[in-house]
Formats: structure tokens, C-alpha cells, sequence
């Protein structure tokens, strides 16, 4: 709705005439400013009687204790006229208000030995109400000094706060994080709006956009808390119905940004916040019953924040300020500072839960990596221990194949003599069976004693380990793809299977864009299995610590345990390989596993 300080003055000359203003005026008491308050349709008149009882004209400021308004209009009253001293509307830039304060304030002059009377037409966001105060020069700019030291330790501690998310070991990469870095810079943003810094710094000649700014970062503020909260109470896995609930008026709070420029939706934006704390209590209620680690810390956060930005807030816009001696923007800066210290002492024993259930899984795999070993090396033993079983069956057996020849050649004799014998027939027939019986056995003792180890072929195990990690590679956007080879090998399959899937399975992991490529290379004194990938490159020094248990890069992430490649080394140590890792930073990585030309069975 436009305005100008004529149709106002004019308003106000109706008014006095009719006498509307003795609605306004109060008995005069001791004090020397007297304050009483008229609402219209589109704002509130107030009334100022300001008394000086001094034997000389003096000029004070009349500081009006609100960062911004819609409109204001400031007369003064004198012989039955208002004079215009100030005129500011939606239109007037920072730069152009006579006294260049983040709060609004007006030079007024006050005469000798009488009471100067002031009326101010005005609207602001909601119904926030004047805090007027008269001051000197010199008393504003010490009142200034404090409130920027108040607000820059307040600012400050924000800050640190932050900091101290960002410097986490997981850092922005965690959903928590992430969230409660975004709660703070909306309320640092908040804070500042109500205290009037953006204006007087951001945007000073953005009038009209700054006073559309108190709505929009409200809006921002609420959908990243209700972000901070789904993270922090693990809605989604816990409370699905909070989870909906919650997601619903984050919506509602994102669709309704369009008509941030509407009269009224000052009014809908602490609906919208009131419904939601409420709902944040409830969830806050049940995520305690539930044993969630974080819901004490956000119980409290949640209602300091109810408690000062809503409750006592409101009040002070709504109907009378409790605590008269705080300013209502006091308001925000206790409940924001309170519910950062509690959210932040939540994400730290959040993080820390974390980290120790991490630990305790990287030892649980080392184990079970340790076992695995183990069980392979009994394994091979046993092999070995039943080829030497099969090696002295095969010995007994060709010594009982001796005298067993010998009997035969006496049977034949036995048959020249007493030709067509029944009794050397039976036992010619039974020598030919045990013959046959030892025979077999070394035939089979030959076949498994021949081989010293498993055989493994090269192109079989390739496109197993294609079809095993395709998928996986697809779903990043990846092109896997493999070289076949006709090369066998002497070795145990299942130990090579289990190098070569840790290397694809960091490949994968570090890649973003491009492809991962695994093949064989000859060499003259061994083969090289290699894995390629054009993933973000390793630095130099990361090359040589990846082998050491949980030892990551500088490119690692959270999912990451850093036993990868320290498995690889050690199964490569037990099978008689050699891992060779070359990277170039930018551009990928090449993994190598060097396999003697012994252990080959074709070339």
C-alpha cells in the first residue's frame, strides 16, 4: 500500500480533530517519554509525549528501536498542526535516511519548560512494535559500541561453531554436517536481519528487496532446520511418519516463497513456524522414548528455540514485550546461541559414535581378513599334506607291485608244467585284479601329485570378475570393460579372485567419470595383471602409505576403511606376487600384480 507524509499528516490533523487521539493519551506522569498506541487497517499510529523540564531548547535522537519498516512517518505536533520530520517507504534506500543508524532515528528538537508531543505512523513486519528511545549523539554511539561487540561475540561464536563442523574428520561429506553448517549461515543471516546489518551492508540500496528478506530467510531457515532434524533423529530410518511430516512442511515452506510479497505473510511465516515447532518437540518427545542418542541435545535446542523466537517473541509482537527491558530482537540471539550449543555438543557425540563404530568394524574386517588367510594357508597345507598321502601310496603301491610280478612268473611256470591247472588259473585271475587295483592307485596318486597347485585360467576368471562388478561400475556411469587372455596360471584361484576384486572395488569406488580397464601384460621375467582407471590420480607419497592398514588418500571417503590395498599386499606376500602401484594425479591410477613366469602353465 504507497504512502506519502501528506496523506498521513493529513490522517493524523482528522484524526486530532475528531478526537481519535485522546484515545492514545495517558495520564502524564514523572516520565519523560509517554507512549500510547492506536491500530488501523493498514498500521499503527503511537503517540509520544516527551517532556523537558530544562530552561533551554535541546535536540536529541529519537532512536525508534526497528531495523526497517514499510512505511514510517514521524510529526510533530505544534499549534494544532503536525509537521512532517520524517518520511521513509519501501522505496527509501539505506543511503538516504537522514541518520545513517542500522536502526531507524530521528533528529527531533525539544522546547524549554513543555511536553513536545510526536505522533508516528508506521507498519513493519507483523505488528513488531516501537522501542523508543531519547538519546544524545554521544549515547548512541556508545550504545552502538556495545551492541556491535554483543553481536560480533555472538557472530563469532556462530563461527566457531561452524569451524569446528568443517574441520571434522568428516567434514561437509556428512549429512549432519552439512545441515547444521546450512542452519547456521540462515541463522547468521537471521540475526543479522533483525539487527539490521544486511541493509546497512549487503544491500543498502536494495529497499524493496530488504524488506521481502525477513520472510525469505525465516522460510530458509525453517526447511534447513527441518533438514538438520530428519538427519539428526534419522527420521527416515526411525520415524517415518515424523519423516512425511516433516518433508511436508519443508514443501509448504518452499511453495509458499512465490507470495513472499503478500501483506499478510509475516502472519502465515509464524504460522508455519509455530506448527513446526511443535512438531519438533513431539518428534524430539519420541526420538528420547526411542534412545536416540542425539534427542536430549535437540529436546533442549528444540525448546530454547520455542521458548525465546516463538513463544516470547510473538508475545512481544502480538501483545506486550514480557521483559521490558530487553529488546524483542534480544530474543533470537539467546535462542539461536542456545540451540547451536546444544546442536553442535549432538553432531559432535553423533560424530564420535560414528567414528568409534567405524573403528570397531575396521577391526572386526581386519579379523575376519586375518582369518581368511589363515583358513586359505590351512587349506593349501591340507592339499599338501594329502598330495604327500597320495605320494606314499603310490610308493607302497610299486613296492607291493614287485613280489606281485614275481608270483606271476612262477604261476607261469606252474602252468607249463600242469597245463590247463584250474587252481593257477584262479590265482593268475587274482593277481591280474590286484595288479589292476595298484595301477590305479598311481595312476591316481600321479594325477593329483602332479599338480602342485590349483589351476587357474585366466580368460574363466576375467569375465567372472566382469559380470561381478558391471553393475556396479554402470550405476556410477563407468565403462568396465577387460582384455581376455589365454595364459593359465599355477596358484590358488579363490586367493587371486579375492586381490583382483579389492583392487576393481577401489577402482570403482574413486572413479567418477571415464572407465576401469583390467588385462594382463607380458613381461620377460613375469606377467602383470593390472587394473587402470581414470579416477582423480593418487599423490606420491598416498602411493606408498595405502599399503599400511587404514591408511586412505587424499581423495578417500567416508564408506573407505583403508584396508584394501593392505589386504591385496598380504594375500600377494602368500601367493608369491608382487603389487605395484603407479598413479598420476588428474589423470588415474594404475594397480599391478607381478606374477613370476614359473607360475605360468602356457604362454
Amino acid at each position: 500500500m504507497a504512502h506519502d507524509d501528506g496523506v498521513c499528516q493529513l490522517q493524523a490533523e482528522q484524526l486530532a480533530l475528531r478526537g481519535c487521539m485522546q484515545e492514545l493519551v495517558q495520564p502524564p506522569a514523572d516520565s519523560i517519554v509517554n507512549i500510547a498506541t492506536l491500530t488501523d487497517n493498514a498500521g499503527q499510529w503511537v503517540k509520544i509525549s516527551i517532556n523537558n523540564a530544562g530552561e533551554t531548547t535541546v535536540s536529541r535522537l529519537l532512536a525508534l528501536g526497528i531495523p526497517d519498516a514499510f512505511f514510517l512517518y514521524l510529526f510533530k505536533a505544534q499549534d494544532k498542526r503536525l509537521e512532517t520530520l520524517l518520511s521513509l517507504d519501501r522505496q527509501t534506500s539505506f543511503t538516504q535516511r537522514p541518520v545513517p543508524n542500522r536502526f531507524i532515528c530521528a533528529d527531533v528538537q525539544l522546547a524549554a519548560k513543555s511536553t513536545t508531543t510526536f505522533y508516528i505512523y508506521y507498519r513493519t513486519h507483523g505488528k513488531t512494535p516501537l522501542q523508543p528511545r531519547l538519546l544524545t549523539a554521544k549515547e548512541l554511539a556508545q550504545l552502538d559500541t556495545q551492541n556491535d561487540v554483543l553481536n560480533g561475540a555472538i557472530f563469532g561464536m556462530l563461527m566457531i561453531l561452524a569451524v569446528i563442523v568443517f574441520f571434522n574428520p568428516q567434514g561437509i561429506r556428512h549429512a549432519d554436517n552439512r545441515n547444521y553448517a546450512l542452519l547456521i549461515i540462515f541463522c547468521l543471516l537471521f540475526l543479522c536481519q533483525t539487527q539490521g546489518y544486511n541493509f546497512q551492508f549487503l544491500w543498502p540500496e536494495q529497499a524493496v528487496w530488504n524488506m521481502h528478506a525477513p520472510n525469505i530467510i525465516s522460510i530458509g531457515l525453517l526447511i534447513t532446520h527441518g533438514l538438520f532434524s530428519i538427519s539428526l533423529l534419522q527420521m527416515r530410518q526411525r520415524f517415518r511418519r515424523f519423516f512425511y511430516i516433516f518433508v511436508i512442511i519443508i514443501w509448504l515452506a518452499v511453495l509458499s516463497l512465490p507470495f513472499v510479497a503478500y501483506s499478510y505473510f509475516t502472519e502465515w511465516n509464524f504460522i508455519l513456524a509455530a506448527i513446526y515447532a511443535v512438531f519438533a518437540l513431539i518428534a524430539g518427545v519420541f526420538a528420547l522414548r526411542q534412545q536416540v542418542p542425539a534427542a536430549l541435545l535437540y529436546l533442549l535446542g528444540g525448546v530454547s528455540l520455542i521458548v525465546f523466537n516463538i513463544v516470547l517473541m510473538s508475545l512481544s509482537i502480538f501483545w506486550r514485550n514480557p521483559f521490558p527491558e530487553l529488546s524483542i530482537f534480544t530474543y533470537p540471539k539467546i535462542a539461536y546461541i542456545l540451540e547451536s550449543i546444544f546442536f553442535i555438543i549432538a553432531v559432535v557425540n553423533q560424530l564420535k559414535r560414528l567414528n568409534e563404530q567405524k573403528a570397531e568394524l575396521r577391526v572386526k574386517r581386519q579379523a575376519e581378513t586375518e582369518l581368511l588367510i589363515k583358513a586359505e594357508q590351512d587349506r593349501l597345507a591340507a592339499i599338501e599334506e594329502a598330495k604327500n598321502q597320495q605320494l606314499l601310496l603310490a610308493s607302497a603301491s610299486h613296492d607291493l607291485s614287485q613280489p606281485l610280478a614275481s608270483i606271476r612268473l612262477a604261476i607261469e611256470a606252474l602252468k607249463a608244467m600242469e597245463e590247463h591247472n584250474p587252481v593257477s588259473q584262479h590265482i593268475n585271475t587274482t593277481l591280474d585284479y590286484a595288479q589292476s587295483l595298484i595301477k590305479g592307485l598311481i595312476r591316481q596318486a600321479r594325477q593329483q601329485g602332479g599338480n602342485q597347485s590349483d589351476s587357474i585360467i585366466l580368460f574363466e576368471l576375467f569375465d567372472q570378475l566382469q559380470s561381478e562388478f558391471e553393475a556396479a561400475a554402470a550405476k556410477k556411469g563407468l565403462r568396465l570393460s577387460h582384455i581376455d587372455s589365454n595364459i593359465e596360471l599355477k596358484g590358488s584361484a579363490l586367493m587371486l579372485h579375492r586381490v583382483l576384486s579389492n583392487l576393481l572395488t577401489n577402482a570403482i569406488r574413486y572413479t567418477h567419470k571415464g572407465r576401469v580397464v583390467f588385462g594382463v601384460r607380458r613381461r620377460s621375467q613375469y606377467i602383470e595383471i593390472q587394473v587402470l582407471d581414470t579416477g582423480a590420480g593418487l599423490f606420491e607419497d598416498d602411493c606408498r602409505l595405502l599399503t599400511i592398514p587404514f591408511q586412505q588418500g587424499r581423495h578417500g571417503d567416508s564408506t573407505g576403511y583403508g584396508l584394501g590395498l593392505f589386504i591385496v599386499r598380504t594375500l600377494c606376500d602368500q601367493c608369491g606376487y608382487q603389487l605395484q602401484v603407479a598413479s598420476t594425479l588428474g589423470k588415474g591410477s594404475v594397480f599391478g600384480i607381478r606374477i613370476p613366469v614359473k607360475l605360468t602353465r602356457q604362454g
